[in-house]
């Protein structure tokens, strides 16, 4: 299976079976899920409601899906699996039974959401590729003071290095991580990630 970006090794350890990998995907796009349900209007039992059933759903295909390159993105296919299943859940919602109402048109948000947390997926991914890249006290240099905007004395005395060296981390990591990045864009081209 070929999936065009990082996440490829957590989904195939995904299709394999792999526990750990199954949490590591719900824990991952869970906040995706369900930002997609608040655009719904979801309460936060029918967020939690959703997230199951797109879960069920995913797992139950994941051992057959086959990532076609140049036919459909990973997101796409996602996003319609939640889409999908936010709708079904609505129809299945007695709420919805009564006699038809004109609702307000005003655009679709899930689009919107959905992207937006997507980002946050994909940065997170693009972070776990950096903290395997660097030695753990340059992450944590860069996470503490380049992320976290933690004063650069206290980073350093936590970490028992010198400013210098902090400054040294956090360079070296934002060059990296703009890297990382830009191949996420590059991979998919209406994500406009940015660091």
């Amino acid at each position: 299976m070929n999936y065009p970006t990082t996440q490829s090794s957590l989904l195939e350890r995904v299709q394999n079976g792999d526990e750990i990998s199954w949490n590591e995907f719900y824990f991952r796009y869970a906040p995706v899920i369900r930002a997609a349900g608040s655009g719904f209007h979801f309460n936060d039992a029918e967020c939690d409601d959703l997230v199951q059933q797109v879960m069920l759903k995913f797992f139950a295909n994941a051992k057959t899906f086959v990532y076609r390159q140049g036919e459909v993105k990973f997101r796409t296919y996602f996003s319609r699996i939640v889409h999908n299943q936010a709708v079904d859940m609505i129809r299945r919602n007695a709420k919805w039974n009564d006699p038809p109402v004109e609702l307000p048109h005003e655009p679709d948000p899930f689009n919107d959401l959905f992207m937006e947390e997507w980002r946050k997926a994909v940065f997170s991914e693009a972070k776990d590729e950096l903290r395997q890249r660097v030695d753990e006290k340059t992450f944590m240099a860069f996470e503490l003071y380049g992320l976290q905007n933690r004063d650069v004395g206290k980073v350093a005395g936590i970490l028992e290095v010198t400013p210098s060296q902090i400054y040294a981390a956090k360079n070296r990591c934002v060059r990296m991580l703009r890297e990382i990045v830009a191949r996420h864009n590059r991979n998919d081209g209406d994500l406009h990630l940015e660091i």
